[in-house]
């Protein structure tokens, strides 16, 4: 009896110890897993992504600040579509480089698959013109990924949203947007941060314009209130030929250099467009 009894233990113990092992591999699996998961954001924010900051914005080119054939090859970062084939309509890129944003721009906010691959722009709509030119992209709570950085404090509904309602922020005041298509660079100044409930879509109007102004309006989500967005409004400072501009504007773009922010693993896996990535289609 005692021998059945020191078997039956043996087994229960042998059952325990494996039943031990096989948990503790899968907490240090889901552990590794975690880590990868979030690799580039931790990263970043401890070393932010390296976007050029330009030292000055002038409206007068003079021939030693510009660069021509610098200048073709950022066009042709511009005019390289890795997603052609997916039917995804690419246009340029956005970049805020004291924020650490840059993004390509894609054709489509409505849509999800166009949204995980950066920017999103309304079919139609032509940056600088004397209208309102609208751009979304997500906020990953992470200030790192898409458009998260322009919320000043990651997971805090304030200062946008409190107790007492919605409210414009001023913090991002003056900051310089960067944006580009296959025509002109161009430089906007932040004038303001509104908050609004997620159903006022008036904010994307064409004829939503800023005194008139060729404006720009950057939409996100805010968190963690998620019913909310962050509505980030800029004004045209200048424009200039992409092949006659500043040299030192045209490098917020050189893909072979910066690092974008599109992409992260637990949620829009995929290749970046930057240096960390494909390099505007350089990479050899």
């Amino acid at each position: 009896m005692s021998k059945k009894k020191t078997r039956v233990n043996k087994k229960r113990s042998f059952k325990h110890w494996l039943i031990t092992i096989s948990l503790f591999l899968l907490s240090i699996g889901l552990l590794s897993y975690w880590g990868y998961q979030h690799y580039q954001e931790l990263l970043a924010k401890v070393e932010p992504l390296k976007v050029c900051q330009p030292k000055k914005t002038s409206s007068k080119i003079s021939k030693s600040e510009s660069d021509t054939d610098y200048a073709k090859d950022i066009l042709k970062m511009v005019e390289w579509n890795p997603h052609a084939d997916q039917g995804k309509t690419k246009i340029g890129y956005v970049g805020i480089p004291s924020r650490h944003i840059l993004l390509p721009i894609y054709v489509n906010p409505y849509s999800s698959s166009t949204l995980n691959l950066g920017a999103a722009s309304i079919k139609g709509e032509k940056m600088g013109q004397a209208t309102n030119f609208t751009l979304a992209a997500h906020n990953f709570n992470n200030h790192v990924t898409g458009f998260s950085a322009l919320q000043l404090t990651e997971n805090k509904n304030a200062p946008y949203l409190t107790s007492s309602g919605t409210h414009s922020v001023q913090a991002l005041k003056n900051t310089k947007v960067y944006t580009i298509d296959k025509k002109y660079l161009y430089v906007y100044k932040v004038k303001v941060q509104n908050t609004v409930y997620k159903t006022k879509v008036s904010v994307m109007d064409s004829n939503n314009t800023i005194n008139g102004q060729p404006t720009l309006t950057i939409i996100s989500c805010l968190f963690p209130n998620i019913n909310y967005r962050i509505i980030t409004r800029a004004t045209l400072l200048v424009k200039y030929p992409v092949l006659k501009a500043p040299k030192d504007l045209l490098k917020v773009f050189d893909m072979r250099i910066n690092q974008t922010n599109a992409h992260v693993n637990w949620w829009n896996p995929g290749q970046e467009e930057g240096s960390n990535g494909a390099m505007g289609g350089f990479k050899n």
